[in-house]
């Protein structure tokens, strides 16, 4: 099975999750992503659903919240430029007008970065 690490619409970031892909990653247990593509650029939005319940014990550390965001930065610095901005925080993060590949890129980053540090933290815990 592929694992389907972002979906992509049209337009500018909304608070709208396009078709099944909530109930995908509700189901599999993955971050949120989509990438929002225009003609040139795109935004990625990022969703920590849905570890917010699964994990809400990880998301109530300050240390965690700290990682999640300092790992989120260096993944926007790889793809930054004069024209991006972005919005981080622990529960809800966009990356504004980076380059349609380079969005795809670091929306794949922001996927793997995310389970990444859901297994370090969890596993952390198991062993203290």
């Amino acid at each position: 099975m592929t694992i389907k690490k972002y979906v992509e619409a049209k337009g500018r970031p909304c608070l709208y999750v396009p078709g099944d892909h909530l109930d995908y990653c509700d189901e599999h247990k993955y971050p949120v992503l989509i990438v929002w593509y225009r003609t040139t650029k795109a935004d990625i939005t990022w969703i920590n659903e849905p570890y917010q319940c699964s994990h809400n014990w990880l998301f109530c550390r300050d240390d965690f919240r700290q990682d999640i965001e300092a790992r989120a930065e260096k993944i926007y610095l790889r793809y930054a430029t004069a024209k991006t901005a972005r919005a981080i925080t622990y529960s809800f993060m966009t990356l504004y007008d980076l380059s349609i590949p380079d969005a795809r890129c670091a929306a794949d980053e922001l996927f793997d970065m995310t389970l990444a540090i859901i297994g370090e933290y969890t596993e952390k815990e198991k062993t203290q």
